[in-house]
């Protein structure tokens, strides 16, 4: 799903000030793009998407960067801050609980998941926003959207399982050759021994017409549950509600294509694509 913060910024306050703070003390410092880039292990142009607000650095990339530039701790003070806008206001639940999660589960009707997305088609699902962002936002939106994708293959990665609707599959967002690399990219990415994928195909009736829903198994044994709707989520942790979400969701894994079956219809897709 594609939004704007839940504050109204289309480029939040906090995102702008950190990047005037880090040109400000990498000019001080007298280091070009390039070589602050070089010893972040960054090219030129991301550093320059840091400086103009379109992109949210990691953590780690933000220590590293005030020990450089001698920023005194001005820029690390920036982390919690930037964590909080990297998401639009109503979604940044959700990344959080990612990071930490044991396993994850999400029925997705409508495209292909956002963890499963390459860059081009990412900007062009988010460019069919309405009103539309600008250039810079889309910048920022993709990237945060390519950044969670670290969940798949961290060390103590997650089991990731996917149910998607053959009518989201189908969809040529992008057009012809985008839609061809994504699909393409989903044949990558269930290599990964922990991402699964069901097809749900068109003709089946199934419980899932309320929409989106996105489940995760926690450390504590909770299980929380993620829904999102036009420009807003809600996260459940009620156990009878999240009870009935799981059964839900398992209703909709036995109506889904077996993952071989789908891992077929994914394969023949790629060559229709």
């Amino acid at each position: 799903m594609v939004n704007a913060d839940g504050n109204g910024e289309r480029v939040p306050t906090a995102l702008r000030v950190f990047g005037g703070q880090l040109k400000l003390f990498r000019e001080l410092a007298s280091m070009s793009r390039e070589e602050l880039g070089r010893q972040l292990g960054y090219a030129s142009h991301t550093i320059k998407s840091y400086e103009l607000a379109q992109r949210i650095p990691e953590p780690a990339t933000v220590e590293r960067a005030d020990e450089l530039l001698g920023a005194k701790g001005v820029l690390r003070a920036a982390i919690p801050l930037l964590e909080e806008v990297q998401y639009p206001k109503f979604f940044r639940d959700l990344p959080k609980l990612e990071k930490k999660c044991t396993k994850r589960y999400s029925y997705d009707p409508h495209c292909v998941p956002g963890l499963l997305q390459t860059e081009e088609y990412a900007i062009a699902v988010i460019g069919w926003y309405i009103p539309a962002f600008t250039e810079d936002e889309v910048a920022r939106l993709v990237g945060a959207r390519l950044d969670r994708q670290a969940m798949l293959t961290r060390d103590d990665r997650p089991a990731v399982h996917f149910v998607v609707e053959q009518a989201a599959l189908e969809r040529p967002m992008g057009g012809r050759k985008i839609h061809q690399g994504q699909i393409e990219k989903l044949l990558e990415w269930v290599q990964l021994r922990n991402v699964s994928i069901q097809v749900m195909p068109t003709n089946v009736a199934h419980p899932g017409l309320d929409g989106a829903m996105t489940l995760l198994d926690m450390p504590d044994q909770r299980t929380v549950v993620y829904v999102e709707g036009q420009a807003h989520g809600l996260l459940v942790s009620d156990r009878e509600k999240v009870n009935r979400m799981t059964q839900r969701y398992g209703m909709i894994r036995t109506q889904a294509l077996s993952l071989n079956e789908s891992l077929q219809f994914i394969e023949e897709l790629a060559g229709k694509a």
